[in-house]
């Protein structure tokens, strides 16, 4: 259970203070607490503090303190994780010194029934004023060099994309176990071996030997061994296997049911039984393959093509959120049709809810250790040991986990060297090629382990072999058409804009009468590298320039709403069409997961959601790009227009593949139907020029007269009633905006929401659906001449929506929409 009572925190300056008794003396002021927390989220509830304040919390130390009434008697208290220079008192008397942020510490105490806990932690700034060797190579991603020397992480460190808020205090939770009758489990670790599943099991009892004990999996129970009890501290050793015959397989949720069975250990002692839950587990296997280069993920024997994001946490700030919070984030992704996300090594290890969020919704996690940039000084026998520890503790954590299928040894420690001429012998990932191949054979057998994120090839960031992190379309502004040039393999990082926000997160940002651009409070939360003469935003102008054919500063200047709404399309299409080449049946890639999911902080940042999990255009377009069944569209010029279609799921897929052109003023052209009939997990090209049986240049590629084809629309039906729609402009999506084109909406009730239909008599281009108060299930879409389409709105909770306004890129004109039944 939780240390159940409450806390505070309080300020003092480095070295002010060596014990409790010393803090008394120094009556600091103190504020409200929340554990898990940090010093920053705390200065936040109380209104001391803000994302845009330059606090320097490593600067300070931090006292946390807290009273406890309870039962007295031998206990256990677990510190989840204290950052990072931490020492410990109870009522008084010291317990605990950790310098490690990812560590977890169990310690034996005596509580008196009226307990106070005390913890301090250390100026971090102080602690690395200390002289250390230097490390090899440089990094401009935090300014303070010998982080490499502590066990903490970058997030609230890098002012080039976050906030300054670097982590300090208990930011995971401080429990209270049982000194008897509680289990501590060392191995839950799953396992497949052609029909045969098992679960191996061992852990350390703390109490009475029991009677008997046995292990649950769904509804197989096995015995268990029991141990002699040799060491009263360690426990009683509880060990065995359950084979579960004909368990169901975990899969992605894009390419089957991510199955899971619960896991029960029963301990029987004085005659009385009693059940301890711990957890779910699911079965799985998991292969790479690197041949020639490359990195494709097979889940129980089945190819992947892994598409997702790069997650951040849900509060930067804190570092821990509500688990209903933290479930709608999880959700989203799976929705979208993404399955995997990367926890970077410029992060944190995610809070355990998160792990089995994952697990439940078929979202897999590439997950790297806590390593970046830096050069780790691993000949120090105290750093070796501090990691040995933390690597164990990590992937211990992780073994009843199916959705975990990569382990990485961090991001961007090799790169960082080799960008700076160092020699790729010196500039290796120690931790990621000495230390996590032997930890994760020892405890996460058959999870591929790669070394470093990016790694392989020549180079560790040429993307046409091993691991790369892809920014040719994006910040070297590389036409479109690079994302094959480059022959990318699997990039765990790529396509980071400045992705601009939804209008309610742009007024959010600004203050009163401020306008986009060059607003400081707008340029403040632009995402940029330290010391590079451009910004994020510079790279998403130059793909409106180049994709939308418009001046960004001059519509800047004349129209600065219209100049985010062009953001938002360039960007859009810039991802969705990266992401389908990815995709394509035929490409060398098998992987592409964006940088990132979500920003930190409101901001045109990289997220493709804000910071509350609205989406951004570039959520829109990459869902498009990557769900399970779907249709795409993409000009192969001479080769003319071809469609794919996508069935990524365990079930056949029969439908009907409607291919229509429209001329420049909406009218219909022509039209044909194809059946489609689909394997469970395949795929189909279809070029659209033979559908219709003879040459018609819909790419316009041989411009052997003008252009006849203005819009080529493909929907997809299935017989079960789902569509899919993809829409292709052979001229190109710089047109100019015109007045009325027949837009229109209307509303009706339906659930807890509203079903919004909108209609077009011509070309809508990236129809927007603004809902003050609300959320669509879908906008930033195309819709061809004279359609409609149907999208589920629903109210924030607390909101009480009564208007909605739809619109698109090419009309100057809105329509407004009332949902409460008023008149517009």
């Amino acid at each position: 259970m939780d240390w159940s009572a409450a806390w505070s925190v309080a300020a003092t300056p480095p070295g002010g203070a060596a014990d409790p008794q010393a803090l008394t003396r120094q009556a600091p002021g103190w504020l409200p607490a929340e554990v898990p927390g940090t010093a920053a989220a705390a200065l936040r509830a109380a209104g001391q503090w803000g994302l845009d304040d330059d606090r320097d919390f490593d600067a300070e130390d931090w006292w946390w303190r807290s009273r406890r009434q309870g039962a007295p008697g031998p206990a256990v208290l677990r510190f989840g994780g204290l950052a990072t220079i931490a020492d410990v008192w109870l009522n008084g008397r010291p317990i605990l010194h950790s310098e490690s942020m990812f560590a977890t510490h169990e310690v034996p105490v005596t509580l008196s029934g009226d307990d106070e806990l005390v913890i301090a932690c250390r100026s971090l700034n102080t602690h690395l004023a200390t002289r250390r060797p230097r490390g090899r190579w440089r990094t401009r991603l935090v300014e303070q060099q010998q982080l490499r020397w502590v066990r903490t992480t970058f997030l609230g460190r890098m002012g080039s994309w976050n906030p300054r808020c670097a982590p300090v205090g208990p930011w995971r939770a401080v429990e209270v176990l049982p000194a008897a009758g509680s289990a501590q489990a060392q191995r839950l670790l799953p396992s497949v071996d052609g029909d045969r599943a098992a679960v191996e099991f061992a852990a350390r009892w703390h109490g009475a030997t029991p009677e008997a004990a046995s292990l649950a999996v769904g509804e197989v129970r096995s015995p268990l061994t029991v141990g002699a009890e040799d060491d009263q501290a360690a426990g009683v050793l509880l060990s065995g296997t359950v084979t579960v015959d004909g368990a169901p397989r975990w899969y992605p949720a894009t390419h089957g049911t991510p199955a899971l069975l619960p896991v029960r250990l029963e301990i029987t002692a004085g005659g009385a039984t009693a059940v301890h839950d711990l957890g779910t587990v699911g079965f799985r296997t998991v292969e790479a393959d690197t041949a020639d280069g490359g990195f494709r993920l097979s889940v129980n024997g089945v190819p992947v093509f892994c598409r997702g994001a790069c997650w951040t946490p849900t509060d930067l700030v804190r570092l821990w959120d509500a688990p209903d919070r933290l479930r709608a984030a999880v959700r989203q992704v799976a929705e979208a049709g993404l399955n995997m996300v990367r926890l970077p090594g410029t992060g944190v290890y995610e809070q355990p809810e998160f792990y089995d969020l994952c697990d439940e919704y078929g979202v897999m996690v590439w997950h790297d250790a806590m390593f970046a940039n830096l050069d780790q000084p691993l000949d120090d026998e105290a750093f070796r040991a501090t990691v040995d520890g933390e690597l164990a503790t990590w992937l211990t954590a992780m073994q009843r986990h199916p959705s975990v299928v990569v382990v990485c040894g961090g991001s961007e420690v090799e790169q960082q060297p080799a960008m700076m001429g160092v020699a790729p012998e010196v500039g290796r990932n120690r931790v990621g090629r000495e230390l996590l191949p032997g930890a994760a054979a020892a405890l996460l057998p058959g999870v591929p382990v790669v070394a470093c994120s990016p790694s392989g090839g020549t180079y560790p960031f040429h993307p046409d072999e091993g691991i790369s992190h892809y920014y040719g379309v994006g910040a070297y502004r590389r036409p479109l058409g690079d994302a094959r040039a480059s022959g990318v393999r699997f990039t765990t990082e790529c396509l980071a804009f400045a992705n601009v926000p939804a209008q309610q997160t742009v007024e959010a940002i600004l203050g009163e009468g401020d306008r986009p651009g060059h607003s400081p409070a707008w340029k403040r939360r632009v995402p940029r590298d330290r010391g590079a003469g451009w910004d994020f935003e510079d790279v998403r102008d130059h793909y409106v320039a180049t994709l939308l054919g418009a001046d960004p500063v001059a519509v800047r200047w004349a129209d600065p709403d219209h100049y985010l709404a062009l953001g938002r399309a360039a960007v859009a299409l810039a991802v969705e069409a990266t992401l389908a080449e990815f995709r394509r049946p035929g490409s060398s890639c098998d992987g592409a997961l964006v940088y990132l999911l979500r920003d930190p902080w409101p901001a045109a940042g990289w997220g493709l959601v804000d910071s509350d999990g609205r989406p951004k255009s570039a959520f829109r377009a990459t869902a498009r790009a990557c769900r399970p069944r779907t249709v795409l569209l993409r000009d192969e010029g001479l080769n003319g227009v071809r469609a794919t279609v996508y069935n990524d799921l365990p079930e056949p897929c029969a439908g009907v593949l409607q291919f229509r052109l429209f001329d420049a003023d909406g009218t219909l052209m022509d039209s044909v139907d194809l059946d489609v009939d689909l394997d469970a997990r395949a795929s189909r090209e279809v070029s659209v020029d033979g559908a219709f049986g003879y040459f018609r240049d819909l790419g316009y590629a041989y411009r052997f007269g003008p252009r006849q084809v203005d819009v080529i629309a493909a929907t997809l039906r299935g017989g079960s009633g789902e569509s899919a729609a993809a829409v292709l402009l052979p001229g190109g999506h710089g047109r100019p905006r015109v007045g009325d084109i027949g837009l229109r909406a209307d509303a009706v009730t339906a659930g807890d929401g509203w079903a919004l239909t909108v209609r077009t008599d011509r070309f809508a281009e990236f129809v927007t659906i603004d809902v003050p108060g609300a959320e669509p299930e879908d906008d930033f879409f195309h819709l061809a001449p004279g359609d409609a389409r149907t999208v589920m709105v629903r109210p924030l909770p607390g909101a009480a929506p009564r208007s909605a306004e739809v619109g698109a890129l090419n009309s100057s004109h809105s329509h407004p929409v009332r949902l409460d039944g008023g008149a517009t």
